[in-house]
């Protein structure tokens, strides 16, 4: 049976600016304004002020968030724009929903670059055999980050690389890693999991059985989880995964 590696996106493979103190709501600020400028571009009548529609609209992101992380939906871009111009009575067309999706994900995707060792790592993970995959809990359609994963230097890396929003599937349901493992022809024992957040990656990898490594997070402190090892960069899994198999 082959080995497998399957990484996390953001913050483990990819690195994103972020603004400010770098809080999630700093970091999506930008292109929830970006939506409202669209909105009010397009002649659509908006009565609330731009910081109070910025405001309602990430609280509905972290609401939605919360409930597809718990299986109980499958938010994606599209439609948390929707729902929020239903919020101001404004429908909006299909056309005008992806031109609305483009526009908030522009300032969130500028700048993004691998995190330190990731080009050089997955590079000798894939020379020594290891098949590579990876999760992204996301609301944002594949294809815009299969486009920065290429810019980057990953994508060559990934096979099947998987995306919440897409899959309908979200971590830390056990459904989207045994789906990885599949596509990746592995089984748990065969398997270990980067990621940074102690819910979504480690608790949601070893849920099924797998070995489960935490890439240090200020933004997700660790807690009470307890990860197989502990890295600061990718090159430091080099020696765990001599270590395990």
């Amino acid at each position: 049976m082959t080995h497998a590696v399957i990484f996390d996106m953001g913050n483990t493979l990819m690195n994103f600016v972020r603004p400010g103190t770098g809080s999630w709501r700093e970091f999506e600020e930008p292109g929830l304004r970006g939506v409202y400028s669209y909105l009010v571009e397009q002649g659509h009548p908006i009565e609330s002020h731009e910081d109070d529609f910025v405001a309602a609209m990430f609280q509905r992101l972290a609401e939605g968030w919360e409930q597809s992380t718990g299986g109980a939906l499958n938010m994606r871009a599209i439609d948390l724009i929707r729902a929020s111009a239903a919020d101001h009575a404004l429908t909006l067309d299909e056309t005008a929903l992806l031109e609305a999706v483009r526009r908030y994900a522009h300032p969130l995707r500028q700048g993004v670059s691998p995190t330190p060792g990731a080009l050089e790592t997955l590079a000798t993970l894939r020379a020594r055999g290891y098949r590579l995959g990876l999760i992204s809990n996301t609301i944002w359609p594949a294809e815009l980050h299969l486009e920065d994963l290429e810019t980057i230097g990953v994508l060559p890396y990934v096979e099947h690389p998987l995306f919440s929003g897409e899959v309908g599937m979200w971590k830390p349901s056990a459904a989207i890693f045994r789906h990885a493992l599949e596509l990746l022809d592995t089984t748990p024992e065969q398997a270990i999991f980067v990621g940074d957040s102690p819910r979504e990656d480690i608790m949601g990898a070893q849920g099924v059985g797998m070995r489960a490594v935490w890439m240090r997070s200020r933004e997700f402190p660790l807690g009470a989880v307890q990860p197989n090892a502990t890295i600061s960069a990718l090159p430091e899994l080099l020696p765990i995964l001599d270590e395990w198999f």
